[in-house]
């Protein structure tokens, strides 16, 4: 874990720099009605020349934590600079359910000094899921070199006791601010990351008369985040902060489940501590109540489990009963509903349908323990900040027969043991009624992330090329691709081959196609297809000029284009690709050149190729193996170098010239 800060908050952290920030943005000790911030003045607000290549500027973008009041404010002040900033008067509120509400202020400046303020007519209210609801609006008068300010008050059910906080936008931002006020008696635990990137200095100390404290973390003159190709985990390498507030003596409802406030009031002077085993206990609370074995479930599992000799064989019915049947809507580690619901209605949120997997599981005497994971685009190494906010899915670890088996079903064609790669090698949560804690996901090895594709090619005289494939995908990559092709018929899974085959292959035209079954878990997945192209092969005086790689060639090396890196490198996963291609050659014609073979290792990856050649016959072997998946931007140089390698070799040429 990594290491934390902890604060208490008679101590405050306020920033005032008065030659950086352009108008007033004190504090406000209590909520306010009405506007919390005004316009700046005009001499202060820089021009478009400052910033050429923006398309607006955040003069102001501040988010404002009242806890007693369970109320966040955001407050947005920008400049509009052309065209292209116009996007930034669309706005979108946080998700809200029951018993919560948000309120909207919004207003434009124009260029000639005039406000036009943002009609209650021009908001909008939209339902998203179950009773999750957002508004949407959009800010009135949008020119050119127009300022506009919105602020949001969003009022919860629940004390925000816990939350992420990110500080940098997609254009310019003079201050970025994040405040929270708080009773003295409680205590704030966070973390910024990367270490120390957050303003924080020790300035002013709140009245002793005041019921109230106030933390202030901000990050100046910040430019438009920059992303590169392959970005690693947001959170650990962009500006940021995760907090914690916890109480001692006091009644605070629980900061950690939105649909379930489960009792987790202090009792008697007890000590409310957020901590991971208080977490997991919390949430299995809610697993417990939710997912529940009755009625529907508990019949259907047990008809699937009729006939079956063992424990194995009634999981693996009901995880594929689950993965056939059932839809997530989107990931998510929320549960709104009950699990009978869900059953009805054959689809969820990824928590819900690893629910009703619980659920059936259960039904059969199958224990199943209940995982929270990070997407591992945001977060892999989870800071020592106690919180649900930074899971997004919610899988299955269940032990048989002393073998512990995972059960993920986020891609809905995925093999019993398989994690989605977003989900493997992270900091995840296991949930128990006690001793809950984080765990590390397993990860696959890239040998077993395999790809085969196998060619058989005949050369006639006048360069037509006709080809029969066999592409072979392990049940690791394959669930991914299958997950893609379960939602397209068969006229469209072949008009995609059709078109994938002629990205390098001029003029291919796919004769036949077969995809093996998608639903068959345990084998590896076969694509069998065969293809012919009148134009694949250079003719010029009497020579052929041939590219063995016809299919599947790397570009990987255009995303490495720049000369130096700022981030490290995260690839999507790890990776074996072997191609293998026999090339029948016309007897009228013989070889004047094959390319050289290469041979490229290091710690990250490795790439071969190979030619043979045999009566009539050319065998060209490639092997592209990526055997890490997250690279110090120090290596640049060498993972630049490496791709470029590749991308030259996937290029070369057979030359055959015509027999005399």
């Amino acid at each position: 874990m990594l290491k934390r800060t902890i604060l208490f908050v008679s101590t405050i952290f306020f920033l005032y720099q008065a030659e950086i920030v352009p108008f007033n943005t004190n504090w406000v000790e209590e909520l306010p009605q009405g506007w919390i911030r005004s316009f700046p003045e005009e001499d202060q607000i820089p021009s478009s020349k400052n910033h050429p290549n923006a398309g607006a500027i955040y003069l102001l973008d501040e988010d404002i934590l009242y806890l007693f009041d369970k109320t966040q404010v955001k407050v947005v002040i920008m400049k509009i600079l052309n065209r292209r900033g116009y996007e930034y008067a669309e706005i979108t509120t946080p998700i809200y359910g029951e018993n919560e509400s948000v309120e909207i202020r919004g207003r434009t400046k124009k260029k000639d000094g005039s406000v036009v303020e943002l009609k209650n007519n021009d908001i909008h209210e939209v339902s998203i899921y179950a009773n999750l609801k957002k508004k949407k609006f959009s800010l009135p008068a949008i020119e050119d070199d127009c300022i506009i300010h919105y602020e949001i008050v969003y009022h919860s059910d629940r004390y925000p006791l816990v939350g992420i906080r990110y500080f940098q936008n997609d254009e310019p931002t003079l201050l970025s601010k994040f405040s929270l006020i708080l009773p003295k008696a409680l205590q704030l635990v966070y973390h910024d990351s990367p270490p120390g990137i957050i303003d924080t200095t020790k300035d002013v100390v709140t009245a002793k008369s005041s019921p109230v404290s106030l933390h202030t973390f901000s990050k100046r003159d910040l430019p438009a985040l920059e992303t590169e190709p392959f970005m690693p985990p947001s959170f650990e390498y962009l500006p940021s902060l995760a907090y914690s507030i916890s109480a001692s003596g006091g009644k605070v409802e629980d900061p950690a489940l939105r649909s379930e406030p489960s009792g987790s009031k202090t009792k008697g002077g007890e000590e409310l501590k957020a901590s991971w085993e208080n977490i997991s206990k919390w949430y299995f609370e809610t697993v417990e109540k939710k997912f529940k074995p009755d009625g529907d479930i508990k019949k259907v599992a047990k008809s699937l489990a009729k006939g079956c000799e063992n424990a194995e064989e009634k999981l693996e019915k009901i995880f594929y009963f689950v993965e056939e049947n059932f839809k997530i809507n989107f990931p998510s580690r929320f549960v709104f509903d009950e699990t009978k619901r869900v059953f009805d209605r054959r689809n969820g949120t990824s928590a819900e349908v690893s629910g009703v997997l619980y659920a059936m599981l259960k039904a059969v005497d199958i224990k199943g323990t209940p995982v929270l994971v990070p997407d591992r685009k945001k977060v892999s190494k989870v800071p020592d900040i106690p919180m649900l906010d930074w899971f997004d899915h919610l899988i299955l670890r269940v032990n048989l027969a002393h073998q512990e088996i995972w059960l993920d079903p986020s891609y809905e064609t995925n093999k019993i043991g398989h994690i989605a790669e977003i989900y493997q090698g992270v900091d995840a949560l296991l949930i128990q009624k006690s001793n809950g804690k984080l765990i590390k996901t397993p990860s696959t090895n890239y040998l077993e992330n395999l790809r085969t594709c196998i060619t058989d090619m005949k050369l006639a005289e006048g360069g037509k090329i006709n080809c029969a494939v066999i592409e072979t995908y392990s049940a690791p990559r394959s669930a991914r691709l299958k997950n893609h092709l379960k939602g397209k018929n068969m006229t469209e899974r072949s008009d995609e081959l059709a078109e994938e085959i002629s990205r390098y292959c001029p003029g291919a035209l796919l004769d036949t196609s077969h995809f093996a079954d998608l639903y068959d878990f345990d084998s590896d997945f076969n694509i069998f297809y065969k293809f012919h192209s009148p134009y694949y092969v250079i003719h010029a005086d009497e020579m052929l000029y041939i590219n063995p790689n016809i299919l599947h060639r790397d570009e990987t090396a255009k995303e490495f284009s720049q000369p130096t890196r700022i981030f490290p490198i995260m690839f999507d996963q790890v990776k074996m690709d072997i191609d293998s291609v026999n090339m029948i050659i016309p007897s009228a014609y013989q070889i004047i050149s094959l390319p050289e073979p290469i041979s490229l290792k290091n710690d990250f990856g490795e790439f071969s190729t190979q030619y043979q050649v045999e009566d009539g016959l050319i065998i060209y072997k490639r092997r592209l193996a990526i055997r890490k998946l997250l690279i110090p931007s120090s290596s640049h140089k060498e993972v630049k170098s490496f791709f470029n390698q590749v991308f030259e070799e996937d290029q070369k040429t057979i030359i055959l010239k015509k027999k005399e």
